[in-house]
């Protein structure tokens, strides 16, 4: 096994660094460390390899006993709300704002929680011993996990989204999104719409190899240029797997957010911001900062939940 695993998960090209082999190993080591009190959720973006990737993961958890909520193509912040619900541990199958060849997973503990240091290296070690060695026959009879379908989930996403603006309304309000042919495709527009706002949107059409693709957060080009055009109040851009957000307001300034690593809150982040994070010292690389001002971020929830994150 050359991939390591780690706060974001394992991330590689899919079926030639991260293997279908891989995954299955992975779903295992998450069982024995995270357990199988309850079904674990299982989401994914657009990517072409995702329901293959997908399969192994729910063959490993299954083979450890486990039950899988599959949840379908889901924000990443939607997944982790889901698992918050259930109290259940969950995974997703995103590679983020990389191109469509490579893969990851990322795993939370029950309750949508990022997974501790010690989590973290328990899962790697389970999965160092499975991948390397002949790992022993999993459960039978009705020690199998059983698969089962979440079929309301987005809508249960998108109603707990509306509801934490508390009746806060866009009635009128011309939107631009641009979903970049990711896990946002479906939830944010139906989100934006259930608030009221006339939504244009763009990259919606997923075709498993254009997520990401001159498109979405890494390319706000389109997005831009569509809110000069139809005059509208904002747009809003996301990455592939939906945790983070650009935004362009109508004279083409633009602002970032990323959901924390709990994917229970967001955190503004603009350009000069994002600039200083760059140049930190090297101790500090890869923490994401916290907002300076408590107040700012607490404006920034009230306008940006209904986009990225549950609260």
């Amino acid at each position: 096994m050359t991939l390591r695993f780690g706060t974001d998960g394992v991330r590689g090209i899919a079926n030639s660094e991260l293997t279908v082999e891989l995954v299955a190993a992975l779903g295992r080591a998450a069982v024995r460390v995270l357990g199988n009190d309850e079904p674990f959720v299982v989401g994914r973006d657009t990517r072409r390899s995702g329901p293959m990737l997908e399969a192994a993961l729910v063959s490993g958890i299954c083979a450890e006993g486990a039950d899988v909520l599959l949840v379908g193509v889901l924000p990443t912040p939607a997944i982790a709300f889901i698992s918050h619900e259930r109290d259940a541990p969950a995974a997703v199958i995103s590679a983020s704002h990389n191109t469509y060849e490579d893969n990851g997973v990322k795993l939370f503990a029950a309750g949508g929680r990022k997974l501790s240091d010690a989590l973290e290296a328990r899962v790697e070690r389970e999965l160092i011993d499975l991948a390397h060695g002949m790992p022993p026959p999993g459960s039978s009879g009705a020690g199998v996990g059983v698969v089962a379908e979440h079929r309301t989930a987005q809508d249960e996403y998108v109603a707990r989204v509306v509801g934490a603006l508390e009746g806060r309304r866009l009635d009128g309000m011309p939107v631009v999104l641009d979903c970049g042919n990711g896990a946002a495709f479906r939830s944010a527009p139906a989100v934006l719409r259930a608030l009221g706002a006339n939504v244009e949107v763009l990259h919606a059409t997923p075709d498993g190899s254009n997520i990401n693709e001159k498109c979405g957060s890494t390319h706000p080009e389109d997005l831009r240029d569509a809110v000069v055009v139809s005059s509208a109040a904002i747009g809003l851009a996301f990455d592939g797997d939906a945790d983070r957000v650009i935004a362009i307001d109508e004279r083409s300034r633009s602002a970032a957010w990323w959901c924390n690593r709990d994917h229970r809150d967001v955190e503004p982040r603009s350009p000069a911001r994002t600039r200083a994070v760059r140049h930190r010292p090297r101790a500090h690389a890869g923490r994401r900062p916290q907002c300076a001002r408590r107040t700012r971020a607490a404006r920034s929830r009230a306008r940006w939940r209904a986009v990225g994150a549950h609260h």
